[in-house]
């Protein structure tokens, strides 16, 4: 029954914290509202997005010292806090940075070690499905996130009166559902690959940089389009109505697309599972830069989140495959560091081509190569595993 418990409460924890991927509904309203550049829309998802791995690198070794249930308190206090900074900064960029950016990205850390790692150790036989289905918590979080920003815009508020009342809702979810977060006490598992590493023989390892710029790649294109989905449709003249749906059909396809794609990298394995998330996501952007209608912008967001999703669950996967579930609590924030590099990189890229060219062609072009150069990466890594066999 507890780790039942555990899966449900983590599942809420990553709903909350997912409303990082309905940022662009915040970015555009900034930018409308208070003469926010493109850029600073996207330095603030940027930086947000940065410190969350690098924090929850602190997070893994604290979490060998404390209590789950603990941390997830904190990301609740966190997450509070950082949004109630944002919603009294009258529109002050450096204000919303360090609310938003820094001290929620902060949470988000907190939050996602949290329920990913407790709910893998109650399931090591079914590591797959179990990330799956937790991290598409965090894939559908935009879906509620969009669904409450439409209804408080739409009562004549602005965007810091929203981040206020997302910050008092969420903090106090995430701390009343932290409560119901239980850990397996003990953790040892039969045919674990590595029963402990240390960091020193982790970075020595050629699986960890595979992992490491696989998760870059594919999450660098994703994050580079998430923070700007609703501006690219806006400038096609897509119906707000519409741009809105497009954020929320997002996360419900990456919701779908983590529980897929870890299914079944159950059955065929992660590194083809990756190749074929990774394309999906790179053909999907691509076709961002053609002449966008209602419906075409619909079904892109949704091919975009689908394949996007398969980052969080298929190099989580993989890592506690390969180190064991005992040491993937310690050893995934190093892998995770990828993603605050993506998340520097992505966004601010993303702005930086727009507000240079006056244009998101580039901008997605290049996130489409990126994919593509991830998929190709596990594609050969697939061959090679395939090469090796038939020698042995």
């Amino acid at each position: 029954m507890n780790r039942y418990l555990t899966v449900g409460a983590s599942f809420i924890i990553m709903l909350c914290i997912g409303n990082i991927y309905a940022w662009s509904i915040i970015a555009s309203e900034l930018i409308d509202d208070f003469n926010f550049s493109a850029t600073q829309s996207q330095v603030i998802f940027g930086t947000m997005v940065a410190v969350f791995p690098i924090t929850m690198i602190y997070v893994g070794q604290l979490g060998t010292k404390i209590k789950a249930r603990i941390l997830g308190y904190i990301s609740g206090i966190l997450f509070f806090t950082g949004y109630m900074i944002a919603s009294y900064s009258q529109g002050n960029f450096f204000v919303v940075w360090l609310g938003v950016g820094v001290f929620a990205g902060a949470a988000l850390a907190f939050g996602y070690w949290t329920a990913l790692t407790t709910s893998v150790q109650w399931f090591p036989e079914n590591k797959g499905l179990i990330t799956g289905i937790v991290a598409a918590g965090f894939g559908l979080g935009a879906v509620l996130m969009s669904i409450i920003s439409g209804r408080v815009l739409a009562s004549d508020r602005d965007v810091l009166e929203l981040l206020r009342i997302v910050g008092i809702a969420y903090g106090i979810a995430i701390v009343l559902f932290s409560n119901f977060i239980i850990q397996k006490e003990d953790q040892s598992t039969e045919g674990e690959v590595v029963e402990t590493t240390k960091v020193t023989d982790l970075m020595e390892s050629p699986i960890f940089y595979k992992l490491f710029a696989g998760m870059f790649l594919g999450t660098f294109a994703g994050l580079l389009i998430i923070g700007s989905l609703k501006i690219i449709g806006g400038l096609n003249d897509v119906s707000n109505q519409t741009l809105l749906l497009g954020i929320s059909l997002f996360a419900v396809a990456n919701f779908l697309g983590r529980i897929t794609w870890g299914f079944l990298s159950d059955h065929i394995g992660a590194s083809l599972t990756i190749f074929f998330a990774l394309l999906v996501q790179s053909i999907a952007i691509l076709f961002l830069d053609l002449e966008l209608t209602d419906m075409l912008y619909l079904v892109i967001a949704s091919l975009i989140g689908f394949g996007f999703g398969g980052n969080f669950v298929l190099f989580a996967k993989e890592t506690a495959q390969v180190y064991g579930v005992k040491s993937f609590g310690v050893i995934y924030p190093f892998v995770f560091l990828s993603y605050a590099f993506a998340g520097i990189t992505g966004p601010i890229s993303g702005g930086f081509l727009f507000d240079t060219y006056g244009s998101y062609s580039y901008a997605i072009f290049l996130a489409s190569i990126i994919s593509l150069a991830g998929s190709l990466l596990f594609l050969y890594n697939f061959i090679q595993m395939r090469r090796n066999k038939q020698r042995e």
